[in-house]
């Protein structure tokens, strides 16, 4: 009778809370219960974030010394909901974004409150978090039925997610969504089907020995990410960000067979085509569409091109703002003859987003990079480092910019971007910017031309 009663009570008050208002309960405590299963079922009517903050909560209303409860005893629980702000908040695709990226664990935790909280304080404003991973995990419990079949959201941090987008917006972020497509670990485990052939012997294409990637010209694999963008579209996101938005790169790509004939459906017709449908997808919708594409692709060589399959000016008619990852690290050595790129982050920002501006311009698409936040290559890493980047991709005519670090840690990001927003940083002499050029590229290194 306790249960009936306990969920008759939230069944009866669900609408109520869901406009918004504060009720007192009291219920008790049934045999099998814990402390952690009754804030599990109360959080969706709770302004709490997480299970933990709501198990504090209603120790502190009860006087609980511990988390030990016992049937029989009541606990008065107070619970109080806001209107959710579950739209998009409408912004022009040309809103300077100055932002984080944020695993999906940390987003889920109510550390990503203190750390939104010291981003805005140094001057930023947006947070990518990840709604679909690498591993081709997602963030958030789907209902999409392939995601259910092979247990996408099995493990999902992010249990509320609607709720974080809600409280994000509160904090005035713009909240950017980031779907992985078709490097996907655990599609690739689970549905070898989907995975691209070997031309050699009978098995399955991968990169270095376990399959990784997902056949992007298959029609139930973009039908599977499709499926996904509209769900989290309807949660409320301002923006969805496609990355690995291509064909793998690594390996013997001579040896993968995919589902399409290259010499009569280029790999760029795929990967656009894909995204034209995702375009339709969110036409409907006042949700922004974003990709990150290589950095070499701002260069526009074939070769990157017929690996790749990242043919700008067949792309940017369907995106709303296009992310260049230009890392520095990530340029080869001798990349456009230049001996260690790497060594040269205000330079590589600035001619990447320049180059990118040359096409982007036409479609009235804003050119918002990724900028390195992390050590990889770099022998002395620093505020510095990050903040010639921020300059160069300024003075290139970038629209924002985004921070990535793949642990999400940023006590010396933070430090950049508020040095870089109050101005406080020291000159560096212009000659320290710009590369010598070997025989091997004599054009200009000013940025300017080619």
């Amino acid at each position: 009778m306790i249960f009936f009663c306990f969920f008759t009570w939230l069944i009866m008050s669900s609408a109520v809370l869901a406009q918004g208002g504060v009720r007192d309960t009291v219920l008790t405590v049934r045999s099998g219960d814990t402390l952690f299963g009754i804030a599990a079922r109360l959080l969706p009517y709770s302004t709490q974030y997480t299970t933990g903050d709501l198990v504090g909560e209603i120790k502190e209303q009860n006087g609980l010394q511990s988390d030990v409860i016992r049937p029989g005893q009541r606990l008065v629980v107070l619970l109080e909901t806001l209107d959710l702000l579950d739209q998009p908040v409408p912004r022009d695709a040309d809103f300077a974004a100055c932002g984080i990226y944020v695993r999906a664990p940390l987003a889920g935790s109510n550390r990503i409150f203190d750390l939104v909280d010291e981003l805005v304080a140094a001057g930023g404003n947006t947070v990518v978090f990840d709604v679909k991973d690498r591993h081709g995990n997602l963030g958030y419990d789907s209902s999409v039925p392939l995601a259910l079949a092979i247990g996408a959201g099995a493990e999902a941090p992010i249990t509320q997610p609607a709720k974080l987008i809600d409280l994000l917006h509160r904090r005035d972020i713009h909240v950017v969504a980031r779907l992985t497509c078709f490097y996907d670990e655990r599609l690739a485990r689970e549905r070898p089907d989907m995975v691209p052939l070997a031309r050699q012997g009978q098995h399955l294409w991968s990169e270095r020995g376990t399959p990784q990637w997902v056949d992007p010209s298959l029609p139930e694999v973009q039908e599977y990410l499709l499926a996904l963008v509209r769900e989290v579209a309807e949660l409320g996101v301002d923006e969805i960000q496609l990355d690995y938005l291509r064909f793998p790169t690594e390996g013997d790509l001579s040896d993968a067979v995919f589902a399409f004939e290259p010499d009569i459906l280029p790999k760029h017709r795929v990967i656009t085509r894909f995204v034209a449908e995702v375009r339709r997808e969110l036409d409907t919708t006042e949700t922004l569409l974003s990709a990150d594409i290589f950095g070499v692709a701002a260069w526009g060589q074939e070769a990157d091109l017929l690996s790749v399959g990242q043919h700008l000016p067949d792309l940017l008619p369907y995106l709303d703002i296009v992310s260049p990852m230009l890392y520095p690290s990530h340029f080869a050595d001798g990349f456009a003859g230049i001996e260690r790129p790497v060594d040269h982050p205000y330079y590589f920002q600035l001619k990447g987003c320049m180059r990118l501006q040359k096409l982007a311009v036409d479609h009235q698409v804003p050119v918002r990079p990724w900028i390195q936040a992390f050590d990889y290559r770099v022998p002395d890493f620093d505020t510095q480092y990050i903040i010639e980047q921020l300059y160069g991709a300024e003075d290139g005519g970038a629209q924002g910019w985004l921070l990535w670090h793949p642990s999400s840690e940023y006590g010396v990001g933070m430090e950049a971007i508020a040095r870089f927003k109050s101005g406080s940083t020291e000159a560096v002499p212009e000659q320290e910017r710009f590369p010598i050029k070997s025989a091997m590229d004599l054009s200009p290194v000013d940025g300017v031309a080619d």
